[in-house]
């Protein structure tokens, strides 16, 4: 279990004030104080107390969630909750792999836990410590898709959610030697080839709704790739 103050201690470009508009507070004093009066004011009002913690809240192998006591412009001041993947801590990061094989974009089709829905993407994949994002891209395409890759990429980073997720995610563009066989225990039901004027429609009409798989779209036709 990490510590918010070793957070603090360990990663100080994740609190850093300068040239923000809305400032972490970091005086314990005023933090002791707030969560204190934010209790009250939460067993007055019938609410669970819990929405008065401050620091980690939730720290489990993939995800580490931190509320903040964030102080904004008029003085005002709230707990802002916010997500930083825990490989992110130790040198890895999640990455983006858009594959091309023989002029055709692979997509998967998976469901997802999350959304408890079908979904037509691109394989992607958390980090693990230490390990560089141009080895999980490779990582991923081979337990996803059991594919080889002849070259990879770089795509640069985009940041997901930067209203909740803290960290960038890596995108790469692969294209591949050989194909294998959809990987089921990631919950991959079958492979889909797509032309990119197929894969244009299908974003255009909404079949395609991953965020992921669209900004690596972006990029990569930008950069002439596709």
């Amino acid at each position: 279990m990490i510590a918010y103050h070793e957070l603090i201690l360990k990663h100080p470009d994740l609190f850093d004030n300068k040239n923000a508009l809305m400032k972490i507070v970091l005086d314990q004093k005023v933090v002791d104080e707030w969560e204190a009066n934010k209790e009250v004011e939460l067993m007055q009002k019938g609410l669970p107390l819990e929405w008065a913690k401050l620091g980690v809240v939730l720290d489990d192998p993939y995800n580490i969630i931190v509320r903040d006591l964030v102080q904004f412009p008029d003085g005002g001041m709230r707990g802002y909750g916010r997500s930083i993947a825990t490989a992110s801590l130790k040198g890895g990061k999640a990455t983006v792999v858009f594959p091309e094989y023989k002029g055709k974009i692979l997509l998967i089709h998976l469901f997802r836990h999350v959304t408890r829905k079908w979904h037509y993407e691109i394989p992607r994949g958390y980090g693990e410590p230490n390990v560089s994002p141009e080895e999980n891209a490779y990582k991923e395409i081979k337990e996803e898709t059991g594919s080889e890759v002849s070259e990879l990429i770089n795509l640069g980073e985009i940041y997901n959610n930067n209203g909740y997720e803290a960290v960038p995610v890596s995108l790469f563009f692969a294209k591949l030697k050989s194909v294998g066989m959809a990987n089921i225990n990631e919950g991959i039901e079958s492979f889909v080839w797509l032309t990119v004027d197929e894969l244009e429609d299908w974003i255009e009409s909404g079949k395609i709704n991953d965020g992921f798989t669209v900004a690596s779209y972006a990029r990569a036709k930008l950069k002439g790739l596709i």
